[in-house]
């Protein structure tokens, strides 16, 4: 093994050694000059550079995403200043992000827009319960706020918003590697008609044997070790022109054995998700002035799992495993109407209209024993769903919602933005959040920006609506946790650097968590409030045509949670470091092109592994126009390493709580590419 990781750092020290080679042409890397006027929308609905957005914006185009060999958006996360993935080899229930030294489970404090359309569901407010191992398969580019957003996008977009945007590409890769890993990616696109109509689709067809994880907790000491298989399948549909662009996706995942429920049963683990998604934007107006756009969405989506509570050999258990698993379903529906009118060249108007449903119409468990009546051993496993089984009540969420904003360019050199959203609810509180950012350029060269925002994240229907099912129970009193986030921004452009200074303080409060509730229960509650201040450094230089180097830092310098009683819920800086850093080299050198990057966090208390370095690279060589080949490798130093849990695996044998999950460790992969 030693031998091994000095062979991948000497892999790593060479990419590093090549980024200065003599340098040539690259048709692929952008000058940093046309990377600082590249716009972006994700910030206020209009197009606009980084400097002059009113938030803190990351970026990523497609061909900083092929560079790297990234297949998933939660690899991306780490390369975010602030960012830090704690999702687990198979995105486990449990899985989480921190974002600015914060994080829940499901991600739900993280809104995710697929080409400008939510996906996060309404049954956990996340986006990894029921849409697991989403593929960028054909992303054009990725946008990505740093802090809240709910001013315009309503709940959920409470410590970040990523907005993931595809378009149809004519391409076709086959990846081998290891854990048996293999798949097959087609993407391919035409004219039809008139109009300028086009019609794509993209399928992505994936599967490995997962990684063998030794010496894991096990809380019923069973086994000691494990693996993460998983299956998927995506395909995206598209048909569009100028005025109008319709999508669809289906994702269909499985994965085995690893932890469900929190425990471990090999052979018996296992989880499926479907998830359907429909998306269509229309602009009924467009012209140099004003634009009217309408669209609507729609999901359904399939959860279907089966786990062993308790080992064979306990009472009432003694001849079989207790086994227990979920069959859930969910539709959403949505319609928005966006307007945008330029009143004069200083003053620019948005506002817009929504209205959405969502519900979970079926929730039920499904054992091998009788739950509902003498928990008498059954012949197989059974679904409970009679009338009266339901383990999350049928309501239906309905949400109307309005904004309104203005950006006004007070002079050459002042812009202020300001904004103000109201979503009202059927079963919650009605929510108001407002926005300002004043951006004031002091120079061509800086600008200061200063950004004050509210944003919150609505009680899930699962938080409101879980009844008893052995896992937990919902409250229909709860509050919507609140977040109040000021930041100071400095940006200093220069002829082949950019940095960037980001201080910021968050302020949370009503936060959702679990909490005792004397019987034996987990109950959900606001539980805690949570006040956080820190510091993003971004830097970028690009000296030359064909290196670019991108890193960043972050610090935390305060992180306090207060909890209430019989409270639950890990504090925020149990589960999150303080100092963050990552950093990204691309080079192009004739038809090859290198890339290193990596990610560094200090110290996690639930994990007290002292910090975690981890190094991933990519080469890539174009054999002719049309045929590319690439060999990539992930945590390249085979770093043995766990992501955090926010809820208790079990006790080990000292009476320590464990709260981790072993990750993958390296991973290398070779893939083939045919451009049509």
């Amino acid at each position: 093994m030693f031998l091994l990781k000095q062979s991948f750092l000497l892999f790593a020290i060479s990419v590093s050694y090549l980024s200065y080679a003599n340098p040539a042409n690259d048709v692929f890397s952008l000058p940093l000059e046309q990377l600082q006027h590249l716009k972006v929308s994700i910030g206020s609905k209009n197009d606009e550079t980084i400097r002059n957005s009113p938030s803190s914006v990351t970026i990523f185009t497609r061909d900083d995403i092929d560079k790297m060999g990234v297949s998933s958006w939660v690899q991306l996360i780490n390369q975010v200043p602030g960012f830090y993935s704690m999702m687990n080899s198979v995105e486990g229930n449990q899985s989480h992000i921190v974002m600015r030294g914060h994080a829940q489970t499901y991600a739900n404090t993280l809104l995710v827009l697929l080409n400008g359309h939510r996906i996060n569901d309404d049954y956990t407010g996340g986006i990894n319960y029921l849409i697991q191992f989403m593929d960028l398969a054909d992303v054009k580019r990725v946008e990505i706020i740093r802090g809240p957003g709910s001013a315009v996008y309503g709940s959920n977009a409470f410590s970040g918003v990523i907005n993931i945007l595809t378009e149809p590409r004519k391409n076709l890769t086959v990846e081998l590697g290891e854990f048996d890993m293999k798949k097959l990616l087609v993407n391919y696109s035409k004219p039809i008609g008139q109009n300028d109509w086009i019609i794509g689709t993209s399928l992505s067809i994936s599967g490995d044997n997962g990684d063998q994880f030794d010496h894991v907790f096990d809380r019923n000491d069973l086994q000691s070790k494990t693996q993460d298989p998983k299956e998927n399948q995506q395909v995206r549909a598209y048909l569009s022109n100028k005025s109008t662009r319709i999508f669809g996706q289906f994702l269909n995942s499985k994965r085995e054995d690893y932890y469900l429920f929190r425990r471990l049963r090999d052979g018996v683990n296992k989880l499926e998700t479907k998830h359907l998604m429909l998306g269509v934007n229309h602009k009924l107006i467009r012209s140099d002035t004003t634009s009217l756009e309408v669209s609507a969405g729609y999901q359904r989506a399939h959860r279907e799992s089966i786990g062993a509570l308790t080992p064979k050999g306990e009472a009432p258990f003694e001849d079989v495993d207790f086994l227990f698993g979920v069959r859930l379903k969910y539709d959403s529906m949505n319609v928005n109407l966006d307007y945008k009118h330029q009143l004069s060249e200083s003053l620019t108007l948005n506002s817009g209209l929504s209205y959405s449903e969502s519900q979970v119409p079926n929730a039920n468990i499904k054992s091998n024993f009788d739950i509902y009546g003498d928990f008498a051993q059954l012949p197989k496993v059974t679904l409970f769903d009679g009338a009266d089984q339901s383990t999350v009540l049928d309501n239906k969420r309905r949400v109307s919602s309005a904004y309104l904003q203005t950006q006004w360019q007070v002079s050459s050199a002042l812009k202020v933005t300001t904004g103000l959203r109201f979503d009202g609810y059927n079963d919650i509180k009605n929510a108001t959040t407002p926005r300002l950012g004043i951006i004031y350029r002091l120079d061509d060269k800086q600008t200061l920006k200063y950004l004050f925002g509210k944003a919150y994240r609505a009680p899930s229907l699962g938080d409101l609506y879980d009844e008893e099912s052995g896992l937990t129970i919902g409250s229909d009193q709860l509050k919507a946790s609140e977040i109040i986030t000021s930041e100071l921004i400095y940006f200093r452009a220069m002829q082949k650097s950019q940095f960037i200074a980001t201080f910021f303080s968050n302020k949370q409060t009503n936060i959702i968590g679990y909490q005792a509730d004397g019987k034996g229960n987990q109950a959900l509650a606001n539980v805690a409030s949570n006040d956080v201040e820190g510091m993003e450094l971004e830097y970028v230089y690009h000296p030359i045509k064909d290196l670019r180097l991108n890193a960043s830092f972050s610090h935390l310098w305060k992180n306090e949670t207060y909890l209430g009683d019989s409270t639950l819920l890990p504090k925020s800086e149990d589960v999150s470091a303080k100092n963050l850093m990552n950093f990204n080299a691309f080079y192009q050198y004739q038809d090859w092109s290198f890339n290193l990057n990596g990610s560094w966090r200090s110290d996690v208390n639930v994990l007290n592994d002292g910090g975690l370095m981890l190094l991933n690279g990519n080469i890539k060589k174009r054999l002719n126009q049309n045929m590319t080949i690439s060999f990539k490798v992930t945590n390249l130093l085979d770093e043995n390493y766990f992501t955090s849990s926010h809820t208790s695996l079990g006790n080990d044998i000292g009476g320590n709580e464990v709260r981790k999950f072993p990750a993958r460790g390296r991973q290398a992969l070779l893939a083939f590419t045919y451009d049509f």
